[in-house]
């Protein structure tokens, strides 16, 4: 009796146990679970380490999406291109092409800024309409018509309007960017020109402006609402599906009557129009329009997509993952922004997290338990990498600097001919003392964080479970030297390449378990 109640304890503890299993593997075949994972660790986290107004304090988040939304709608743009299979490189130069003439137009034409503002999306869907007709008509390669745009537009933006920036630009543009919907009622409230409900109301907003409503920005809602209804076209609307079609296999989609060229050429009218729509968010949020707005977007919007799981060989993925996907790089720009790490390293780290979503989208297909044990190795390694650029940025910096004083000393001492370049190098005592004192301060943790990254290539090359916990272990605890280091900014960071460490032995099992459980139902 006592026997037959431990065996249907046991079973009951399986059964929930692999529900627990099934549903973790439903949930990570979904293409946007690893942004939406990486979101929410890296959320805790932030708010782990970080002190004074909490990070899911209302304000913050609505921060956070009132600076996402010019490039993310730009991302969503480029979602749809690249579900079809292409690639769209000029959106930074297109952004800054419809930016400058926008403002441009409305400041010295002196059109009516409504006017101006449809000009500026018209000639967005006009270089969309180039693009696509180009692509899907004439056969040339989307990579180099892209490519040559990105130079095209921002070399005729600068020519258009003399690579000067306007004056301070109409308030109707402050409607896609700062405007507050809450900000009348509450200067009528404290006016006293309210009564009753509306005086209640005002009231309210009033009490809770600073906790709450002062960062309630038309950006955001523009940015939630734009992804809604392009989640909605995609999922539920003939253009979604023959985008998804052609994305998968174009020659069959045009076996089966798809007009794909046509179909073709809408994606790269609606991606242009989508890096106008974020010319105007941007402009909404800028006191005056120029020329070189844009700059690099087209990697970021990239790196947007991929991240949010939609696969660059097309046919796959969702909009609501690059929705994620703009949260996620915002998240990160931010945390290493506020690491003090300069603007050129962001970049690199950009290009970095570009390749390590590609890999994933190509392990996801792989369905090989070892490769995705090897794919969230090389994801703590290159956490752990980024969370090294903080001291080792700073380290290297500095030994250049001091290295390039002492140069031009022994230059100076040794009569050489020395220009106005050479003398800028030189130092005063406070100079060499404080590079001396960066130095000091950061060599050990830089090299305490490089080994770190060394270890975690070493557990991906040996896939060892003990040495996996360890160095998940190894993580924490760096990141806990992070903090008391006074360099918190970067912690996060090393507490999720802690998770995928420890995620990492996990994965053989939870897939000869998922095997199993698909075998036993079907």
């Amino acid at each position: 009796m006592l026997g037959s109640f431990i065996i249907g304890e046991e079973m009951n503890v399986l059964s929930l146990q692999d529900k627990a299993i099934t549903h973790l593997v439903s949930f990570f075949r979904k293409e946007w679970s690893g942004a939406l994972l990486a979101i929410l660790i890296l959320s805790i986290a932030i708010e782990m380490v970080t002190s004074g107004k909490p990070f899911f304090h209302p304000t913050n988040i609505m921060t956070i999406l009132n600076n996402s939304a010019a490039i993310g709608v730009v991302a969503g743009g480029m979602t749809l291109v690249i579900l079809a299979a292409g690639i769209d490189l000029s959106v930074g130069a297109v952004m800054g092409m419809v930016a400058a003439v926008t403002g441009y137009i409305a400041s010295y034409w002196g059109l009516p800024p409504g006017i101006a503002i449809f000009c500026g999306l018209a000639l967005g869907g006009l270089i969309g309409a180039i693009h696509g007709s180009l692509i899907a008509y004439l056969g040339m390669p989307a990579f180099i018509v892209t490519l040559a745009g990105l130079s095209v537009w921002r070399g005729s933006a600068h020519l258009s309007t003399g690579a000067q920036a306007t004056p301070k630009l109409p308030a109707t543009f402050d409607l896609f960017g700062r405007y507050n919907p809450f900000a009348g009622l509450r200067e009528q409230f404290q006016a006293g020109e309210l009564s009753g409900l509306m005086e209640s109301l005002g009231g309210f907003v009033d009490a809770n402006w600073m906790g709450f409503f002062r960062t309630f920005q038309m950006s955001m809602i523009i940015f939630i609402v734009f992804f809604i209804l392009l989640a909605v076209v995609v999922s539920n609307m003939r253009l979604g599906r023959y985008i998804y079609a052609i994305g998968s296999n174009e020659q069959g989609s045009r076996q089966a009557g798809i007009n794909t060229r046509l179909y073709t050429l809408y994606t790269y009218v609606l991606c242009s129009m989508g890096a106008a729509f974020g010319a105007l968010l941007f402009l909404g949020r800028a006191p005056y329009a120029k020329s070189d707005y844009g700059q690099m977007w087209e990697l970021n919007a990239i790196a947007a997509v991929v991240i949010g799981g939609t696969s660059l060989f097309g046919g796959r993925g969702t909009v609501i993952g690059t929705f994620m996907g703009v949260v996620l790089i915002k998240l990160i720009n931010n945390g290493l922004t506020l690491a003090q790490l300069e603007t050129f390293w962001q970049m690199v780290v950009t290009g970095l997290i570009i390749l390590v979503a590609v890999g994933i989208d190509i392990v996801r297909q792989s369905k090989s338990a070892v490769k995705v044990q090897q794919m969230l190795g090389v994801v703590a390694i290159v956490l752990a990498l980024f969370a090294a650029l903080t001291p080792l940025s700073a380290l290297i910096s500095s030994l250049i600097s001091l290295h390039e004083h002492n140069s031009m000393v022994a230059m100076q001492q040794a009569g050489a001919n020395m220009v106005s370049y050479h003398y800028v190098r030189l130092l005063d005592e406070v100079g060499v003392h404080n590079l001396h004192t960066i130095i000091s301060g950061t060599w050990m943790i830089s090299l305490a964080l490089l080994a770190l990254v060394a270890g975690a290539v070493v557990t991906v090359v040996k896939l060892h479970k003990t040495l996996s916990f360890a160095m998940g272990g190894i993580f924490v605890v760096s990141a806990l030297a992070l903090i008391a280091s006074d360099m918190a900014a970067a912690a996060p960071l090393l507490i999720l390449g802690a998770f995928a460490m420890a995620g990492l032995p996990t994965v053989p099992y939870m897939f000869e378990r998922a095997r199993a459980l698909d075998s036993a139902n079907g």
